[in-house]
């Protein structure tokens, strides 16, 4: 007989009941994880980012490559 692995909150397991009556289970109570915390860093770069971008006007979708290629022909950008 092959294992099947169920895994969620005790509700989520409790829904199976039907299905697991008169098997053999096992239960492992496992340790609450802890939420991921924001990186603070990276998302203060983000801010100062955007906050120095506001002003700057939308490229019109050409590539970086495009504004590149125009700016070493001698066209001022700023």
């Amino acid at each position: 007989m092959a294992t099947e692995v169920l895994e969620g909150t005790w509700e989520e397991i409790t829904c199976h009941a039907k299905d697991l009556a008169g098997r053999k289970v096992r239960l492992i109570i496992l340790e609450e994880e802890p939420l991921p915390q924001p990186n603070k860093k990276a998302l203060e770069v983000i801010q100062k980012v955007r906050e120095r971008n506001k002003d700057m006007p939308e490229t019109g979708g050409e590539s970086s490559v495009d504004i590149v290629r125009r700016g070493r022909k001698g066209e001022m950008f700023t």
